[in-house]
């Protein structure tokens, strides 16, 4: 197991003592830059594919990153169990830089997603380094504070991220806001690599499974790429394809029992990737919402989505304050959660249709969301981290981001499949961002029923749950 040297699980007071302050610092700079990033993409997406004459292709935006994100991730928590998470945390910061290089010279939609991808690469490999990072650091007594403190380091880019990409896309370019980030990862390597490479390596090298992430990349881009198709022979085709080479991969790459919901492990990382993908999968079209169909600027567009963000930084708080009272709900925690952000998204699919008040209506419902998805999103990174099995700390991490983004690209990609049909079928914008917001509620009606099976779980499993 890969330990720290001067960081060990020990029961500690702060996240901000002598032994862990370096690291608490770093990390949350990383997740400061990376929430940035996310939030102005999210922002001046519908802007990009406007200006590279790439609407059709809007999905792709985010379900291209994320998709290459699936490879980065599996790969990345393995070299993690094995040497420790500074050289995937570093590599990842690389590729990451490469693709805002990519992204803010596009000349076309099609390159412009390959800086996508290039930053999915980077950005799945930095995250699994960050979260093997929080396990091997930090006791459980303090893990939950330190999630909080990683949540509250979105509030900063909340507040101005989402607004500054709609004012520097508006007043220079959309560029741009690939650009200004260059600056910021040099700052970030140079203040973090030296407390990552402070974490010990792990003599043992274990079987690799980046077969098994290459072929789930590939099935899930033919499965998503067969959804775009009009042709119904080529439609089938490819979707069969692409579930024949994606479920084995999950299969052997999730905890077993977690396509069957089994109770403990399994049904948390099911729940997460649940919730997670229907968020993402609404979060991917309000901003076409707001600025196509009601007509609302870029700027106000970013204040609007800036408030999921403070809200889900509320609910990690109010989830930090719950564990120190009550660890052993920290299942309930994930239910309610998953039910409170199941509401806020049906809110959105109400100010989609209402022209009295529909940006109130939806800041209600995205800081309901953002507030309910805050308390189940935290709470299930610590309840799998008190529950993995030692040793596998990187499996672990990884299998938290693969619930991430499995689904997230997933729903992105099936909602922009759903958005490019009803535009080619003449029905307008606003029916297909109906048809992907009623995708996304499909798939949190799932985040639920598996809350519901994860159970009253407190100890660490014994063995591994992972296949070999």
């Amino acid at each position: 197991m890969i330990v720290s040297t001067s960081m060990s699980a020990s029961s500690t007071s702060s996240v901000f003592d002598a032994e862990h302050r370096t690291l608490t610092i770093g990390l949350l700079l990383v997740i400061t830059l990376v929430a940035f990033e996310n939030l102005a993409v999210v922002t001046i997406a519908p802007t990009i594919a406007r200006s590279l004459d790439g609407l059709l292709l809007y999905g792709w935006v985010f379900s291209g990153q994320l998709l290459a994100s699936l490879f980065s991730i599996v790969v990345a928590g393995q070299e993690a169990d094995r040497a420790g998470p500074a050289r995937p945390f570093m590599l990842g910061l690389i590729l990451f830089t490469l693709g805002l290089v990519v992204a803010g010279f596009a000349p076309s939609m099609q390159i412009l997603i390959l800086g996508r991808i290039l930053q999915g690469l980077g950005g799945g490999a930095v995250t699994v380094a960050v979260y093997v990072a929080v396990n091997l650091a930090y006791s459980d007594t303090i893990r939950a504070r330190m999630i909080a403190f990683m949540s509250t380091a979105w509030v900063i880019p909340a507040l101005a991220g989402p607004a500054a990409a709609g004012f520097i896309a508006e007043w220079l370019g959309w560029r741009y806001v690939f650009l200004i980030m260059l600056p910021l990862i040099l700052l970030v390597a140079l203040m973090t690599l030296r407390a990552f490479m402070a974490l010990e390596r792990q003599q043992e090298a274990e079987k690799s499974n980046w077969q098994a992430a290459l072929f789930l990349v590939l099935g899930a881009g033919v499965l998503l790429a067969g959804l775009s198709m009009e042709n119904p022979f080529i439609f089938a085709l490819m979707v069969i394809l692409g579930f024949v080479a994606t479920l084995p991969s999950l299969y052997k790459l999730l905890p077993k029992g977690t396509m069957s919901l089994g109770k403990g492990l399994p049904s948390v990382l099911a729940a997460r990737g649940f919730f997670y993908a229907s968020f993402v999968g609404v979060e991917a079209f309000i901003a076409l919402m707001l600025t196509s169909v009601h007509e609302f600027s870029s700027a106000v567009t970013g204040v609007a989505i800036a408030t999921g963000a403070i809200s889900w930084t509320l609910g990690s708080w109010s989830q930090d304050q719950w564990d120190k009272r009550a660890a052993h709900q920290r299942h309930v925690r994930i239910f309610i959660g998953s039910s409170i952000m199941t509401l806020g998204l049906v809110l959105q699919l109400v100010s989609l249709y209402t022209t009295v008040v529909p940006l109130i209506i939806t800041l209600i419902g995205w800081m309901l969301a953002g507030f309910g998805i805050g308390l189940a999103h935290s709470t299930t990174s610590v309840l799998a981290f008190a529950l993995a099995p030692k040793g596998e700390e990187g499996h672990v991490s990884a299998g938290l981001q693969l619930a991430d983004t499995f689904l997230a690209a997933l729903a992105t990609g099936v909602g922009g499949a759903l958005f490019a049909y009803a535009t080619r079928q003449g029905l307008g914008e606003q029916t297909g961002i109906m048809l992907a917001f009623v995708f996304s509620l499909f798939l949190s009606s799932f985040s639920i029923i598996s809350a519901m099976r994860i159970g009253s779980v407190a100890k660490p499993q014994a063995s591994s749950s992972f296949k070999s």
